[in-house]
């Protein structure tokens, strides 16, 4: 996908629900990145104190400072550099009702990324696999951010899956409607005889999110392919009454895709002032200036392609009920080599 980096830094605006506070760092090492709580605006204004900013050059000339980090070869190597050391992104929605970040993650997608076999992966876990928690019971998946944060979460995905998430993404579902609404809206091909259902997330949403009194308001009138603004699309990404969540999860990473792709239509400085204006969407642990020095590897990156993949893969789980909860147990040894299989293929 071209310019993938561009998506990377729209990552920071999204997520899923389709998609407690963050913890700091006392250090930082290939493979991590470091926390930084200072407003962002502080952070623009130190970047350009150490000689970002444009101005004359004594030739007349005003030159664009992000011109300059853009086409710079050593920052260009920089920025390839970074992405490798925090190539599995965590990209999670938690089930709020307000602006908050509290909540299970009801949406988990493990964005992977092979700079040199020019590749984006995309791995889907369902929220109700059943695992082990370090230092908790076995619970459902979703249920680790709850108790123990991003820490927690990322513990749970190594113990039970060998994977370690080097970075996360969160946001809440008032948080992915504004994003994609500043967007101008994503096209969608609607199932028409999913129309109730999405229409029923929408009654949802006017309720219990925004207290409106027209609870019909932005119901579609019919399927097919469509512009969606924010409500219908999340709505859309979101229902699963008459549809298992295995199809809920695909049509996630397909509005992910589908996300990808008007980011792509933007220049960087679109880019920039688009992560600038919506940051306070998201939670991450990836600061501004980290999203913008990998800005460079934009017009260094071609066209890569996405895979995707799905845990519990089918056949390597079953479907139980325990203490009450309905859960899919899975094989946790299988599909930890599938995953690992998945990620280091070429």
């Amino acid at each position: 996908m071209k310019r993938y980096i561009s998506a990377l830094m729209a990552l920071v605006l999204l997520m899923t629900c389709m998609l407690p506070s963050i913890a700091e760092s006392s250090g930082r090492r290939r493979g991590e990145v470091q926390i930084v709580d200072s407003p962002m605006e502080e952070e623009i204004d130190e970047a350009f104190d150490e000689g970002l900013d444009g101005g004359d050059d004594g030739t007349g000339v005003v030159y664009d400072p992000m011109e300059e980090i853009l086409y710079e070869e050593e920052l260009v190597t920089d920025a390839f550099d970074k992405l490798d050391g925090m190539k599995n992104i965590l990209l999670l929605g938690v089930d709020a009702r307000d602006k908050g970040f509290s909540g299970r993650t009801d949406t988990m997608i493990l964005l992977t990324v092979d700079i040199d076999g020019n590749v984006i992966k995309m791995t889907s876990f369902l929220r109700d696999l059943y695992v082990e928690i370090p230092g908790y019971k076995n619970n459902r998946l979703n249920a680790a951010y709850v108790f123990g944060g991003f820490e927690l979460l990322k513990k749970t995905f190594e113990r039970n899956f060998g994977v370690s998430p080097d970075a996360y993404v969160i946001v809440n579902l008032s948080g992915l409607t504004e994003i994609i609404d500043e967007l101008g809206g994503v096209y969608v091909d609607v199932d028409p005889k999913r129309v109730d259902r999405v229409n029923a997330v929408i009654y949802w949403y006017n309720k219990q999110v925004l207290g409106l009194n027209n609870l019909r308001d932005g119901y579609l009138t019919e399927g097919g392919y469509q512009l969606l603004n924010g409500k219908q699309a999340e709505a859309w990404a979101r229902y699963r009454y008459s549809e298992s969540d295995m199809q809920r999860a695909a049509r996630q990473r397909q509005l992910i895709m589908i996300i990808f792709e008007k980011i792509k239509e933007m220049n960087l400085a679109e880019l920039v002032a688009f992560a600038m204006h919506n940051i306070d969407k998201v939670k991450t642990n990836l600061s501004i200036m980290e999203i913008i020095e990998l800005a460079p590897a934009v017009l260094a990156l071609g066209s890569a392609e996405i895979r995707e993949m799905r845990i519990p893969v089918d056949g390597t789980y079953n479907s139980q009920t325990v203490s009450g909860m309905a859960v899919l147990v899975p094989n946790r040894q299988k599909n930890a080599q599938l995953l690992s299989e998945f990620l280091a293929a070429e």
